[in-house]
């Protein structure tokens, strides 16, 4: 594509975030406002707006991607964001459950109305019957498709090129999205190890690894149809496509166990689109179509038939920067380290940091090494090697927002809060306890966002020394002085100027800093919990009676002929239940278990329950979000 030397060209990730899609949600809706009042200053909607304070340079949105909760807020900021209707939340409403725009609905209100809460409907058993197979979650996960739902609601009669074309500047009209997905069932890939003697389809020795990381790759195009072998329509007007969409969003944030899996098939991914999402995952080239062309590397095993279970997309690839960077570095080739023309920002409520050493601790026995071999598996699967060698090997500008909150006095800096994000509790779930830590995140991402994009997002400026970025190269003095920021004794103006410093008549552009929207941390009410905990057992109970049944389901049978492990059914049979002494202990043994079942079930749910609700105000305590004892 053609670059142009007065616009910025942008990439966004989204990293998995479970509950705490609230905070990215409050990112992009600050994101979106400021893209949105600068655009309408440049066409001259702002009355009374002092020309010299509008910079005349572009901002692009190209490609976005994310994984679960990351995921699900990349789409539905394009489905806000198609729709062409900006309606920042700047302040909390005065009742929070009132609708207000797309992002805040999804994330803050999630699935809460006038007879139940969120955090209710998730221990409801209606998805659940009396067959073992009802069994796909630990929460019953109904309010995230009726959030999907809400969410893909749309015109099926509007034009969807038209929308593409009545797009704002700040958004290209060959946006590509990416959603990360895990699937159960993994796509072979294999090394030829033949050595050309016998070269006979017969006999052809291979080693064999298993690709389970899978992306839906959506492209905007123009509002024109893509090719499915490729690409996967962003068209939310249309039903088929919608659809698609939607599973797409739904399924990167199926967290594993605790939310139900999804399927996916060949009317999802044909193969071979499989194979073309395979190859650029490879060569870790998503810009391309076919980042192989000569077709060297060989991708035979995917049956046309395939079809596997996917899970959370976090599960091997919580951050998809590196597929996102790609996608600019293919349209805009690499750039000067001082003077890119493009980035990637990165959102992620829950980053990672390096290991404090104090904090390793040597496994003593057996019990202490289960945890860390799947902790040493899901960390191995993620291990980013393309994107560190991407870092020294690529010239773009990277950035990352994530939840900070300052304390300050009289403008003074005065310390950090380590636990500024309320959905951090209970192991990132915590957003579903109450809607005052959704909103309270909600605005702390607005807040964070507000920061970043005034102060960090920017390039230093200093004409004296030839240091001037090509896009502020014809700044009005008016709006450097205005929009800079002075950072360790340098000037610096940022990529996206936010008007909202001169329309509130600020000082300059780190003047609100300090500020947050809500000012107080949310406290949780325990009782809230202590009322829950019939339903919550009742849940449990439940699933427990659904997996005794499963357990009972025999594996093997010597009645079936046609059945698998036959001879194995007939040893079993020989060595434990032939005799009337043996079949008449196993038959006590049996109903013994069914006895003991039945009377301590409800006993064994309520424990667990009570163990969960300790876990949860343990945690909430520890983070200073728990209602104080002592508090009338």
């Amino acid at each position: 594509m053609e670059k142009k030397e007065d616009t910025f060209y942008l990439g966004l990730t989204m990293a998995g975030a479970v509950s705490a899609g609230c905070y990215s949600g409050g990112v992009m809706d600050y994101l979106f406002e400021i893209l949105d009042l600068w655009e309408r200053a440049k066409k001259g909607k702002l009355k009374d707006f002092p020309e010299n304070l509008i910079p005349r340079h572009n901002v692009v949105l190209e490609a976005m991607g994310g994984s679960s909760a990351g995921g699900m807020a990349t789409m539905m900021s394009f489905l806000y964001a198609i729709e062409g209707k900006i309606r920042p939340v700047r302040d909390v409403p005065g009742n929070v459950r009132e609708s207000q725009n797309l992002l805040y609905d999804c994330w803050v209100l999630l699935d809460d109305d006038e007879k139940e809460k969120t955090f209710a409907k998730i221990w409801n058993t209606d998805d659940l019957d009396d067959s073992p197979e009802s069994l796909k979650s630990l929460f019953n996960t109904k309010v995230v498709e009726h959030i999907a739902q809400r969410a893909f609601e749309t015109d099926p009669d509007k034009d969807f090129e038209k929308q593409v074309d009545n797009l704002p500047s700040y958004i290209s009209k060959d946006l590509e999205i990416l959603i990360s997905h895990t699937f159960l069932r993994g796509m072979p890939l294999e090394v030829d190890f033949s050595t050309g003697v016998n070269p006979t389809a017969n006999y052809r020795p291979t080693h064999t690894t298993f690709e389970h990381f899978m992306v839906s790759h959506f492209r905007l195009n123009g509002g024109k149809p893509v090719s499915p072998d490729e690409y996967l329509s962003l068209n939310p007007y249309d039903g088929h496509a919608t659809e698609r969409m939607k599973l797409s969003t739904i399924a990167t944030g199926a967290f594993p166990v605790g939310l139900k899996y999804r399927e996916f098939d060949q009317n999802q991914f044909n193969t071979a689109y499989l194979k073309s999402a395979v190859k650029r995952t490879i060569f870790g080239e998503f810009g391309k179509r076919n980042p192989d062309p000569e077709n060297k590397i060989l991708i035979d095993g995917i049956p046309d038939d395939f079809s596997s279970i996917g899970i959370d997309g976090g599960a091997v690839n919580n951050e998809p920067y590196g597929e996102v960077a790609s996608i600019l570095r293919d349209r805009y080739g690499d750039e000067s380290a001082e003077k890119p023309a493009y980035g990637v920002v990165m959102i992620d409520p829950f980053p990672d940091r390096r290991p404090d050493p104090a904090d390793y601790h040597k496994p003593k026995d057996l019990v202490d090494v289960l945890p860390g071999i799947v902790k040493t598996l899901w960390n191995q699967a993620k291990v980013k090697r393309k994107e560190m060698i991407d870092q020294v090997s690529h010239n773009y500008l990277k950035g990352e927002i994530f939840p900070k909150r300052h304390y300050s006095e009289s403008g003074t800096y005065k310390g950090t809060d380590p636990d500024p994000i309320a959905c951090a509790s209970f192991e990132a779930f915590g957003g579903f306890l109450d809607i005052d830590f959704r909103v309270h995140d909600f605005f702390l991402g607005r807040n964070n966002a507000r920061n970043f994009f005034r102060c960090f997002f920017s390039f230093e400026y200093d004409p004296d020394k030839g240091i001037v970025h090509p896009i502020h190269r014809n700044w009005q003095p008016e709006s450097i002085e205005k929009y800079r920021i002075l950072m360790n004794g340098k000037v610096y103006l940022p990529i996206i100027p936010d008007l909202n410093i001169a329309l509130d008549k600020l000082a300059y552009s780190g003047d609100e800093k300090f500020k947050y929207t809500v000012k107080e941390r949310p406290e949780f009410d325990p009782e809230i919990l202590f009322d829950m905990e019939d339903q919550i057992t009742d849940r449990f109970k439940k699933i427990l009676i659904l997996l005794k049944k499963r357990a009972a389901k025999p594996t093997v049978s010597n009645e079936d002929p046609a059945g698998e492990g036959k001879l194995a059914a007939r040893w079993l049979e020989t060595r434990y239940y032939r005799g009337p002494v043996k079949k008449l202990g196993a038959f006590f043994l049996r109903k013994g278990i069914d006895v003991t079942f039945a009377l301590t079930k409800k006993a064994l749910a309520r424990r667990i329950t009570q163990q969960i609700i300790a876990v949860i105000l343990k945690d909430l305590e520890k983070k200073r979000l728990l209602k104080n004892m002592d508090t009338t």
